[in-house]
């Protein structure tokens, strides 16, 4: 039995019944006999995909370090789902206490249906208010009330992974806020702020709460490190239709910071965020404000800070503006490809030169050249994130990491070589995956290779409806695959952000419907993956594309995809 989940297991037993209702509001309640589960999730706060190293606490119950994936402990089990991308790499890093739930397979029941079928009247299941999401909360709610069993809620600041986790938990690093200059956003701060009260006022709202940390950065013209690899600070922010609040570790205010500001922003403490939404709403009147929440991300105790009746649900208005490009973050994120291909060029000679010389190159060590020649380009701040460098079967585990050199695989010219990476420069963000052969590849391996760069070329030439549902997409895309009997377990396409997050929210071409609505539209820059995966093997191709507007004599506007190369 691991020493972790006894303890864990004994401090969930011992929580205050502080039930979570249909309207989500956290009141007292005896109809708890006793607390029967705990939901440890893989976000923030914030609702982030990649998060600081204080806020792995799935990781750290689990010792499962993908990026998707929830855990759910009980008095005598423990089990962890995650998506198809991460299969491989759970099976390899679950112990025996787990049982890894396989979403989307037949017979493998959702977190929410498992709620329903194991939880009884008096029962509870217990989350954490700040880092659960109001659309997670209300599923869980609903399971559970189905069955007469609740949900519950960790006091705030009391979370009950972190009770476990101790001295041993990292500590929180201060913000280390940089201003993000107008020569690499293309718009001042007061020209978005207005950009997005013209939305308010379409939304028929008066305020808008945001909670998801790129959405802020991008609006506020700010960078920073709190998080490896996605370039934000730990931030919440409030604009209504006169102000702007901003909310984030006072620390991080340099003169510099504040001058950028100027009078448009306010600054509050991060920790103030709840009583100050509560503050404001109970100023405004409540028969004509009202206050836009997007319910995917923001928590539960954020949530619950505004009045139900001043509530107005929606994904974020922000997604929009920060997905479509301006001019001036177009030229930047050719700018950064131009070079980062150049880096990729550097590195894929020296690897082939090296590997075919008789070199012993190891995974870790290809991947420390490779952040070698990208290091040297102007602008290069960090990776965008972790390097897939998987050798022969490693290449196949979705998010392989090879951190130890004397065990990782090596770079030989008998088996395939994948290389996922990206950079974040300060005028663009990057995310390339390339699948080379150093040697004499098998009949096999040519052909899902050239099936794999068919399906990237069907979906790089093609014209489509501009506004277009990305799903459509993602089956042009898989249709060369389909013809000999390939796939792959996820999504096509991501969007990608200007010295922003690798993978941004709102933009998606799956074969699920994308949540926001967001439709694949012309100036946005998307990253598009041709891929196909066996136990064993890997192959991808990876690019990120400009959505342009092709020379067409349709009547209906079009769009396609353009390479991120110089303009002429």
């Amino acid at each position: 039995m691991s020493p972790t989940l006894d303890k864990l297991r004994r401090a969930f037993a011992g929580l205050a019944p502080r039930v979570l209702d249909a309207e989500l509001r956290i009141q007292s309640s005896s109809s708890v006999a006793r607390v029967s589960a705990l939901l440890v999730e893989s976000e923030d706060a914030h609702g982030s995909e990649y998060v600081s190293s204080r806020d792995m606490r799935r990781t750290f119950v689990s010792g499962f370090d993908g990026s998707a994936g929830t855990a759910l402990i009980t008095h005598d089990h423990a089990y962890l789902w995650t998506d198809g991308r991460y299969f491989l790499q759970a099976e390899h890093q679950l112990s025996k206490d787990w049982t890894l739930m396989r979403q989307g397979q037949k017979d493998v029941p959702t977190v929410e249906e498992w709620v329903e079928a194991n939880l009884h009247a008096g029962d509870a299941l217990a989350i954490d208010p700040l880092l659960t999401s109001v659309a997670t909360a209300r599923r869980l709610v609903t399971s559970a009330s189905k069955s007469n069993a609740s949900v519950v809620c960790c006091e705030w600041g009391a979370n009950v992974v972190d009770q476990v986790w101790a001295d041993a938990q990292p500590a929180r690093v201060p913000s280390d806020l940089q201003v993000l200059g107008e020569q690499f956003t293309g718009a001042s701060v007061a020209t978005k702020l207005s950009n997005l009260r013209v939305d308010l006022a379409k939304k028929h709202a008066t305020a808008i709460v945001l909670t998801a940390l790129d959405d802020i950065a991008w609006l506020f013209n700010i960078r920073g490190s709190d998080v490896e690899f996605n370039p934000v600070v730990m931030a919440y922010a409030l604009v209504t239709v006169t102000s702007a609040t901003l909310f984030v570790d006072a620390q991080a205010l340099t003169p510099d910071v504040l001058a950028h500001f100027g009078s448009h922003v306010q600054i509050q403490s991060y920790d103030t965020v709840v009583a100050e939404i509560e503050a404001y709403a109970a100023s405004v009147p409540k028969d004509t404000a009202s206050i836009l929440v997007d319910p995917a991300q923001c928590n539960v105790a954020v949530f619950s800070a505004i009045p139900p009746a001043l509530r107005k649900e929606a994904p974020s208005i922000v997604l929009r503006h920060k997905a479509i490009k301006n001019p001036v973050e177009i030229q930047g994120m050719k700018s950064a490809h131009i070079r980062d291909g150049a880096a990729q060029v550097r590195f894929f000679h020296w690897l082939q030169e090296a590997v075919t010389s008789g070199q012993v190159i190891t995974e870790v060590s290809a991947d420390k050249k490779q952040q070698q020649f990208r290091r040297q380009m102007d602008h290069f701040k960090s990776l965008s994130f972790a390097t897939i460098s998987g050798s022969g079967p490693n290449g196949a585990i979705i998010h392989y990491h090879a951190d130890d050199e004397a065990t990782c695989g090596r770079v030989t010219t008998d088996q395939m070589y994948l290389n996922d990476s990206g950079a974040q420069y300060l005028d663009g963000t990057t995310d390339v995956t390339r699948t080379v052969h150093l040697g004499q590849p098998t009949a096999h391996e040519v052909h899902c290779f050239t099936h794999v760069l068919k399906a990237h070329i069907a979906l790089a030439t093609a014209v489509f409806p501009n506004e277009c549902e990305g799903v459509k997409l993602d089956a042009i895309t898989r249709a060369p695959l389909w013809k000999v009997g390939l796939d792959y377990r996820h999504g096509t396409g991501h969007g990608v952000g200007a010295f922003l997050n690798v993978h941004e929210k709102g933009v998606l071409m799956s074969f699920k419907l994308n949540p926001t609505g967001l439709l694949i539209s012309e100036h946005m820059i998307v990253s598009n993956e041709g891929i196909t995966k066996t136990a064993r093997l890997a192959f991808a191709s990876k690019t990120s594309w400009l959505l342009s507007r092709p020379p067409t004599s349709a009547s209906r506007r079009m769009a396609s995809f353009a390479r991120l190369k110089r303009s002429r």
